[in-house]
């Protein structure tokens, strides 16, 4: 084959099928990726990227088993030929949920725990400590030893990130590590990896349905689609053809540096008369002193809104409050005009349906429809009531398929059946967690459409995300803070 050149990534005519399914997640993939290079690995759901990412650094054919014809090395190394903690002291991985990578007790602990391994001297191990958690945002006073169960989804992906970047490998892959930051932290960690790619020499291969950073960050891109390569160019020749991106399922390019501004020009503040949601003064204490207080708003029947705010500041603690699933430590929180404090779980969930960020926490039904019928039966309801409840939940929701197996489907069609559930249940006021992650930008499009039929039958809406493509169908957008609320106004 020749000489491979000191940390290149060579794919040579990869084939690579999963148990028991029929169609090959990658099929013919040759391509090459040279020392230096900053490579976006773009596709929708199902096009192989994940699977091209974990191909790089001997997860397959190691650790998931599957058939695998053709050839990926690194620097040289088949990875057939070499084990996983070989091949990690020249690739570092993270996976798009941290909480697969994350297993010590502090933010410290887990970024020390590579270099450790390495068996390092002490005062080189600190060395990267401070790096990998200065340059992720999470040096902070305080935030060292913080316990990793009470980090955010976003903070956990800041720390995968750091505990990859503390083992200073020269290749170092990422399977959508943005899409639980929100802007600044997205644009912070790019940053990072730039000034790495570009002072180091790093290699960089990035997989990420972020076009606008994509186009701005990355030095080259190869789109995927149903497990081959359909394009491999120079990033300012891939996202100059918007119908090209949005052809194959990702989102069209539109840059833009203040990933606010759209939103803040030309607005003015919303008064609130008669309110479905009223949020008095609240604030909610954790035991190791993060607090989030002075949050006032109102919540109007049929409210289509987005509400955004940096990791951390307390979003998804502020849905779990209204759900019932958290009590306020100071102020009220009034759902039709009852006060939360004096209502059950189970009596605010006859009002409030909660989608949480990943969907499949939320199935454990054969199928669909015995998903959406869960509670009903639960409910004591008839199954004529039953039938009728869960066909009018399929109608609006578009879901075409009673029978499916929730945990084979889509991402999108999963958040979805969760939505089903809700709207079966018979409630008028949902609440979305980042239910956005993990999907393309077909699927996203799928849940804001629905949605959006909700709203149009009269249903209230509060979704929570960082992506500002999708507050964009939003009426409303409100952005928090921990120590209260800095923009309410309308969506523009």
């Amino acid at each position: 084959m020749g000489l491979i050149s000191a940390n290149k990534v060579c794919f040579n005519d990869v084939f690579f099928q999963y148990p028991k399914n029929e169609k090959y997640a990658l099929e013919g993939v040759n391509l090459s990726i040279e020392e230096g290079d900053f490579l976006a690995v773009m596709g929708e759901n199902g096009a192989g990227k994940t699977t091209f990412c974990k191909l790089i650094n001997g997860i397959i054919p190691h650790l998931t088993v599957g058939k695998l014809r053709g050839s990926v090395t690194v620097d040289g190394l088949n990875t057939k030929d070499v084990t996983v903690p070989q091949l990690a002291l020249k690739t570092g991985i993270v996976l798009d949920d941290p909480e697969v990578q994350l297993f010590t007790s502090t933010v410290r602990h887990e970024a020390a725990f590579g270099p450790e391994n390495l068996c390092l001297p002490k005062d080189e191990i600190e060395k990267r400590i401070g790096f990998a958690l200065n340059a992720v945002g999470l040096a902070q006073k305080g935030f060292e030893n913080r316990q990793l169960s009470t980090l955010s989804g976003g903070e956990k992906q800041r720390l995968s990130i750091a505990a990859a970047l503390a083992m200073k490998s020269k290749i170092l892959v990422l399977d959508e590590p943005l899409s639980r930051l929100d802007p600044q932290g997205a644009r912070d960690v790019l940053n990072t990896l730039k000034e790495i790619n570009e002072k180091f020499h790093i290699t960089i291969i990035i997989a990420s349905g972020n076009t606008s950073l994509m186009a701005e960050y990355a030095g080259k891109v190869c789109i995927l689609k149903n497990g081959k390569i359909i394009a491999h160019d120079e990033a300012k020749n891939i996202f100059s053809n918007n119908p090209f991106l949005e052809e194959n399922g990702i989102e069209p390019c539109y840059l833009n540096n203040n990933p606010y501004s759209l939103f803040i020009e030309n607005c003015s503040m919303l008064s609130t008369p008669s309110s479905v949601i009223n949020i008095s003064n609240f604030s909610y204490s954790y035991q190791n002193g993060i607090d989030i207080e002075n949050i006032n708003f109102s919540i109007n029947e049929n409210d289509f809104t987005a509400l955004i705010g940096d990791n951390g500041c307390g979003k998804t603690t502020l849905l779990k409050n209204i759900s019932g699933l958290l009590k306020p430590s100071k102020g009220d929180i009034f759902i039709y005009g009852k006060n939360t404090k004096k209502l059950s779980v189970s009596e605010i969930s006859r009002e409030i349906g909660f989608v949480m960020q990943n969907p499949q926490n939320q199935l454990f039904s054969d199928t669909v429809f015995d998903e959406i019928a869960f509670a009903l039966k639960n409910m004591r309801l008839s199954k004529s009531e039953i039938k009728r409840r869960a066909e009018e939940a399929l109608e609006i929701t578009d879901l075409k398929d009673a029978s499916a197996f929730p945990h084979s489907m889509s991402r999108a069609d999963q958040t979805k059946t969760i939505l089903a559930c809700v709207i079966a249940m018979g409630v008028k006021i949902i609440l979305l967690d980042e239910a956005d992650i993990g999907n393309d930008y077909k699927g996203n499009l799928k849940i804001m459409s629905t949605l959006k039929k909700l709203q149009s039958k009269g249903y209230t809406i509060i979704f929570v995300t960082h992506n500002m493509f999708l507050t964009s169908f939003a009426d409303r957008l409100i952005k928090m803070e921990r120590k209260g609320i800095v923009f309410d106004g309308r969506a523009n």
